[in-house]
């Protein structure tokens, strides 16, 4: 994986939407070619994260935009993951223009802290300082 083994990694799933990867303090989502995640699809990822940090730690769910594929821009207001104290927000790694197009309309729906990378290793060090703050 892309990031550091001083993160404290803990496991790789292979899901039906993608890859997660799970450490510490964030989650590395890597998304099949042209999937549509929508809420119905994140029903075997959600156990996964409440597994991992229902113990409060804070984490960050890092979208790592490698392949192709969308989501529903809407689902961002009903996400499980913005009912945990604990999830201090989104980071969304792009590497295309048409990718970066997208979350400018995605980042509207959020409800939790959304930025936009252009490099996994930035979104990284974001997530550091996020879990570190106080929740809003």
């Amino acid at each position: 994986m892309k990031a550091k083994l001083s993160d404290n990694f803990i496991q790789k799933y292979d899901l039906n939407l993608g890859t997660y990867y799970f450490y510490n303090q964030y989650i590395i989502a890597e998304i099949n070619e042209g999937e549509i995640i929508t809420l119905n699809k994140l029903n075997d990822l959600i156990p996964l994260v409440l597994k991992h940090y229902s113990n409060g730690q804070p984490f960050t769910y890092i979208s790592d935009r490698i392949n192709s594929h969308s989501i529903i821009p809407t689902d961002y207001l009903d996400c499980p993951l913005i009912y945990m104290d604990n999830f201090r927000g989104y980071g969304v790694v792009t590497y295309n223009k048409v990718s970066e197009m997208s979350i400018e309309v995605e980042k509207h729906f959020a409800k939790k802290p959304f930025y936009h990378f252009r490099d996994l290793k930035d979104a990284i060090e974001w997530t550091k300082k996020e879990a570190t703050k106080q929740p809003n």
